[in-house]
């Protein structure tokens, strides 16, 4: 038998120590703990106090994965020398004096606790000036090691203040033991950088990993420009911004990609709080709705999204790393998070390549004026095309859409006024058209409140179901009625239906009847709205039908008038699009 299994098996009985308080440096080095779990931890408290100081311009330095070295550089309002010596005393801070100030709090950290826990594990140089001193007045600075002072003096620094933390975790080997390798630390604070660089676009940032550039923004204040500059991808036909209000208790900012650069993983979906970011499963759940039906099974959306609320509705104070909130008027933020990130994907046709995404880095320059290569020319000017005064995929721009041809009895060409093109599926379209108008005219009615119109079948159709199936069934017979269904039970497990709503094709229906009840009888909270798809997908007209140019244009018309006109009720794509920016690129016009 081991020595360990041995001592296991062998252990000593409990012997209680008398109660005591635990020696201050236990103490310090257990709550550091709590607030610096690894390096990532010391970046995110140290980006953290340079952006409430202010700053415009961040720069960070990481060498050995944040062991060896973690410098973050920046321009704020710097820290005076009468208190430097204070700043890594456990809850000294300048941000809170009392409790009630946690009712209006405006800055990222306000516990004093970072810089005391990283000086507790780590040693800590901090070189500051403060903005607006004269240039003939040198900066301070202190050295920690341990949570102790052990030097100070002067030396010269332009205005704002350097952090630099070196042999993190030397006094404790437990937690250096648990750190990963250089590269996974790396691409944790990596991430980080990236997020703080989305919620503060105009603060520059720039982070080195080992002398090397991993992250630089420009700080322009443009989000979209921002996010070009993180991923490496011309993003500008590839999100769509997001904006809400109600005016008094929230206001929603950001942006989020289309279908094409949807992501296994929600490591793209970054979320803030009055400029906090935050992990929030009520907030992502929300977010969830809003995209879930819009993109392919398992994936989910590039997107960035700024919540601003009222600072007296907001609890910051619920946990150490300060990432999770609770928020007043919960509910009332999470279903306009919900109904923002669907109204935009709804109108987000797809786009006609695949990006591989975060991409490649791309140079920034066009192509100079020049004469055009030999060979075939298009006799066609790129320019004098009108701009499309509305984002593609909305009901201004489909209204206007004029058919050219049908592609394999599937597909509508059409040509929009700013020159691009787009495929419909006739298919997809026709079912979203039905659908819509079964859930506005049908959804949630009683056969005993409205008369509801339906089409009566030639002759009725008898179905068999399940035993489990016929119970459920003849429950919801009633809010059959209501939707324009007469069934009734004909004895044991058999159904007779004798009509079906009254839409266009639903002549169509009556092969597909016993499938229909099924979907009817679901034991599922979400079958009325699956009982309406399936009318709609079984109604639509099919591929291979020919359509004229008189039915291209009124499909397209009542195409215009839904909510949702870039995606089925499946969540598969109606819309192709080819922008014009894409035809000059592939054509070399």
């Amino acid at each position: 038998m081991s020595q360990f299994l041995h001592a296991l098996i062998e252990r000593p009985a409990f012997v209680r120590s008398p109660l005591h308080a635990l020696p201050d440096a236990v103490a310090e080095r257990i709550a550091a703990g709590e607030v610096i779990e690894r390096p990532v931890s010391v970046v995110k408290e140290l980006l953290e106090n340079a952006l409430d100081a202010g700053a415009q311009d961040i720069r960070i330095e990481v060498r050995g994965g944040g062991l060896r070295l973690i410098r973050v550089i920046d321009d704020g309002y710097g820290i005076p020398a009468s208190e430097l010596a204070a700043v890594c005393i456990r809850h000294t801070t300048s941000k809170i004096v009392a409790f009630e100030d946690l009712d209006h709090l405006a800055t990222l950290g306000f516990r004093g606790e970072a810089l005391a826990s990283i000086a507790t594990v780590a040693e800590v140089t901090i070189q500051s000036r403060v903005r607006g001193t004269s240039d003939e007045e040198p900066a301070s600075w202190a050295t920690w090691r341990g949570g102790k002072l052990e030097e100070r003096g002067l030396r010269a620094r332009p205005e704002g203040t350097t952090v630099t933390v070196t042999d993190l975790f030397y006094n404790v080997p437990a937690r250096l033991s648990y750190t990963r390798a250089a590269r996974t630390e790396n691409g944790h604070i990596v991430q980080l950088v990236r997020r703080y660089a989305l919620g503060y676009a105009g603060v520059r940032f720039s982070l080195a990993l080992d002398e090397h550039m991993a992250v630089q923004t420009s700080g322009s204040g443009d989000l979209a420009t921002t996010l070009t500059e993180l991923y490496h991808l011309a993003l500008d036909e590839m999100v769509q911004e997001i904006q809400a209000s109600d005016g008094q208790h929230y206001v929603l900012r950001g942006y989020i990609g289309n279908r094409v650069l949807a992501q296994g993983s929600r490591q793209y979906i970054n979320l803030f709080v009055n400029g906090r970011w935050v992990q929030s499963r009520t907030l992502q759940d929300a977010l969830e709705r809003g995209y879930r039906s819009l993109l392919p099974k398992g994936k989910h959306p590039l997107l960035v999204l700024a919540i601003e609320v009222p600072p007296h509705e907001l609890d910051v104070n619920v946990h150490p790393a300060k990432t999770e909130v609770h928020l007043l008027q919960e509910a009332i933020i999470t279903e306009a998070i919900t109904q923002a990130v669907k109204a935009v994907l709804e109108r987000s046709p797809a786009l006609p390549e695949a990006v591989q995404f975060p991409g490649p880095v791309l140079a920034t320059q066009r192509r100079l004026p020049g004469p055009r290569r030999r060979g075939l020319h298009v006799a066609e000017s790129a320019e004098g095309y009108r701009a499309e005064s509305a984002p593609p995929g909305t009901a201004e721009v489909i209204a206007q859409l004029q058919p050219l041809a049908q592609l394999q009895q599937a597909l509508i060409l059409a040509e929009s006024t700013d020159g691009s093109l787009y495929l419909i599926d006739q298919h997809r379209a026709h079912e979203r058209v039905i659908y819509e108008h079964l859930r506005s005219t049908y959804a949630g009615t009683r056969a005993e409140d409205q008369e509801v119109s339906s089409h009566l079948l030639l002759e009725p159709v008898i179905i068999e179901m399940k035993r489990f199936e016929a119970e459920l069934l003849e429950q919801r017979l009633p809010m059959l009625r209501g939707l324009g269904i007469e069934c009734e039970r004909f004895g044991g497990r058999s159904f007779v239906i004798r009509s079906v709503p009254a839409a266009e094709g639903s002549e169509q229906l009556a092969n597909h009847l016993q499938e229909l009840a099924e979907i009817a009888a679901e034991d599922s909270t979400d079958w009325q709205d699956h009982l309406l798809i399936g009318l709609a997908c079984n109604s639509a007209l099919r591929r291979g039908r020919e359509l004229s140019a008189g039915e291209q244009r009124s499909l397209l018309k009542a195409l215009s008038s839904v909510a949702a006109p870039a995606v089925c009720p499946h969540g598969s794509p109606i819309l192709l699009h080819y922008s014009r920016t894409f035809l000059i690129d592939k054509f070399d016009w």
